[in-house]
């Protein structure tokens, strides 16, 4: 492999740092290279490459000009995902974008039709179906190793962000909330084992309207930051997913699935080697228990696999497992699920 596949990072706020360290310290970058990176604020461009190296580029216009550059990852705000991804693809540039891949099904459609005007592939965040674990799922599940699956449920009780995240008002504001920022892990998942989501429901509710960040300063909620979602997939399966910005200490965790002749269970929905339990078909224990129970850094995510994902779909000229495809139809579920939780009925997709 003698040319290599060189990328740059829109955005480098405090997830850049987790995929840049995870891609630093890979030990196989399978001739990826990091070239620079771009933010709206050039002294943090500054500090980034300081520490990961690379070039800083002052304007997003001189970063989409540099013809070295094969693809941008965005890791811009949710808000403004949209427009630098079709910035980047009009350049012709391939794009991983950090979830969600826009904020409306109409956008994401554009994104992706921008993709294939253009000739570039358009992949995005979440990539956590790449790891080990679930992987591993999902063969099991092919292998009928608990039968017909009939229900899944996920727990993403995440706590109240302003406890640690240095700018959390983004989190609970328009592009924000459990469903879009936490919400693509689980649904992405159960939409790559299950298929496709026929109906919705949702009840969520705003219950700490005010919040404090780290210096003192008070700030508003204007998105549903805690509630449940139930999905029921065209295939039959029944789901459900709780999720929390509001809670403190919790032992409600990861992801379970029951069969017609077994159940399996994730101790972390996101953690690529974490706990994994099976049970026997009537069994009152967990037959099999591989992995490790964690705690993880960086949630055990490998924040590098998305990069080589691309990569190796471009070189090989097929679509990445995250594809922007996927990642629309989570969008679409998600969105389902909000205006279900809305208007307090039953949404149908198509």
């Amino acid at each position: 492999m003698s040319v290599a596949f060189r990328f740059a990072v829109a955005g480098t706020g405090d997830i850049a740092g987790f995929y840049l360290d995870h891609f630093t310290r890979r030990e196989h970058k399978n001739n990826i290279e990091f070239v620079g990176a771009w933010n709206r604020t050039t002294e943090k461009s500054q500090a980034f490459t300081d520490k990961f190296g690379g070039q800083v580029y002052t304007s997003l216009e001189r970063l989409l000009a540099d013809s070295s550059v094969d693809a941008v990852i965005n890791l811009t705000s949710p808000k403004a995902h949209y427009e630098i991804s079709s910035r980047c693809l009009r350049a012709a540039k391939h794009v991983l974008s950090e979830k969600p891949l826009a904020l409306s099904v109409k956008q994401g459609r554009q994104l992706i039709a921008q993709a294939h005007k253009h000739c570039v592939t358009l992949s995005s965040a979440p990539f956590i179906l790449l790891g080990h674990n679930q992987r591993r799922v999902k063969k099991l599940l092919a292998e009928g190793r608990i039968g017909s699956p009939v229900s899944v449920t996920a727990e993403m009780f995440h706590g109240r962000v302003e406890a640690w995240h240095p700018s959390p008002e983004q989190f609970y504001t328009e592009g924000g909330g459990p469903l879009l920022d936490v919400g693509p892990y689980p649904v992405s998942l159960m939409l790559d084992w299950f298929g496709p989501v026929a109906e919705v429901q949702g009840m969520f509710e705003i219950t700490i309207p005010e919040r404090v960040d780290l210096s003192g300063r008070q700030f508003d909620v204007t998105k549903f930051d805690q509630g449940v979602a139930l999905l029921r997939f065209a295939s039959g399966v029944i789901g459900r997913i709780a999720f929390s910005y509001a809670n403190s200490n919790t032992d409600h965790s990861g992801l379970e699935i029951q069969g017609t002749e077994g159940s399996l269970a994730l101790g972390s929905v996101m953690a690529a080697n974490g706990e994994l339990k099976i049970s026997e078909k009537d069994s009152a224990r967990w037959d099999s228990v591989e992995g490790a129970p964690g705690p993880f850094e960086a949630s055990g995510v490998d924040w590098s696999g998305g990069i080589v994902e691309l990569a190796g779909s471009v070189r090989q000229r097929r679509q990445p497992s995250n594809s922007a495809g996927l990642a629309l139809d989570t969008l679409a579920v998600l969105l389902a699920i909000e205006r279900a939780a809305q208007n307090g009925g039953t949404v149908k997709l198509t």
